[in-house]
């Protein structure tokens, strides 16, 4: 069984009392920063671009040359173009991910025995955005984008589906393929918003 422990709160003194000595405490933090440059940005007037590792609307990367190995070694059972997403139907986001029925796959079996993706459907309402099935896609083909401004008034809008998930993967790649996976894209911009980090 647990024991609760009650403290006793700690009775003011007459001084605390006539004098409000804890709001004045708590007043004298906030004038301290009041002069202070605020870290806050006015969105959506002014927009910070996210980390390439932030945890944004989902995308697919589509078959360009740039696949890891593991796509080459599934390709020869695919039937998958240039330009479609690289999506081989593993269900392994499926799996990996704490909500599965936020993902309705589909394949199909072609006559020559190859298999081809005809349905990769994700509902957003469902999403953590926790990451995982990112991390389990075994040929890099869903990744997670830097956009977070999904607002919508309908729900059938927060769907995504296979053909606009590679529009948005190819613009991601476009735009930061390239920029070296870190938090902050140089120090100049992590300085200007958090100023220079003294360790203790």
């Amino acid at each position: 069984m647990v024991k609760i422990k009650y403290v006793e709160r700690p009775e003011l003194t007459n001084r605390e009392r006539i004098f409000f000595v804890d709001f004045i405490k708590g007043m004298r933090v906030t004038f301290r920063n009041l002069l202070r440059k605020t870290v806050t940005t006015a969105f959506p007037f002014e927009k910070l671009t996210p980390p390439k590792r932030f945890r944004g609307t989902h995308a697919h990367r589509v078959k360009n040359g740039k696949e890891p190995p593991s796509f080459k070694v599934i390709e020869k059972f695919m039937d998958i173009d240039t330009g479609e997403s690289r999506c081989v139907a593993c269900y392994m986001c499926m799996q990996a991910c704490p909500v599965p029925f936020l993902f309705n796959i589909e394949a199909v079996q072609l006559p020559d025995g190859r298999k081809k993706v005809v349905r990769f459907d994700m509902n957003l309402l469902n999403c953590m955005y926790c990451g995982l099935c990112t991390e389990a896609c075994p040929v890099d083909c869903l990744i997670m984008t830097d956009i977070y401004e999904t607002a919508s008034y309908h729900r059938a809008s927060c769907v995504l589906h296979i053909d606009d998930m590679a529009k948005r993967g190819i613009d991601f790649d476009r735009r930061r393929y390239d920029e070296p996976d870190r938090i902050w894209i140089d120090d100049d911009q992590r300085s200007k918003l958090w100023g220079q980090i003294k360790w203790s």
